[in-house]
């Protein structure tokens, strides 16, 4: 199942925002005359004085927060687009029994080892 849209779209600023964490982290404050700009804006000091405590959110906690909602609980199998068994609807993982009786029905053949 794939994660709802508003998360996709947080996750990608979430990178975009650690990728630029990481330029001010490296070029410092060489990063704004890279880009033009005569001095650092204002933001910047309070960024240099708490730069522990944004890059633990950024790069610690703010992922954990998002990776919550990454993760459905989907375990599905399907063959030939039809779907054999699903977690989602059974609430449990699949047994051998759950597994091989529509495989078998699909037309495929357990090998046997003499």
């Amino acid at each position: 199942m794939p994660p709802p849209p508003m998360v996709e779209l947080l996750l990608k600023l979430l990178n975009m925002v650690q990728m630029a964490g990481l330029l001010l982290v490296v070029l410092g404050r060489n990063v704004f005359t890279l880009v033009g700009m005569a001095q650092a804006p204002r933001w910047y000091s309070t960024v240099e004085k708490n730069g522990v405590q944004i890059a633990i959110f950024v790069y610690l906690l703010l992922p954990q927060i998002l990776s919550k909602y990454l993760i459905t609980g989907a375990f599905e199998i399907e063959l030939d687009g039809i779907t054999i068994y699903s977690k989602l609807k059974t609430g449990r993982l699949p047994q051998y029994a759950d597994l091989m009786e529509p495989l078998v029905s699909a037309g495929l053949q357990a090998a046997v080892k003499a």
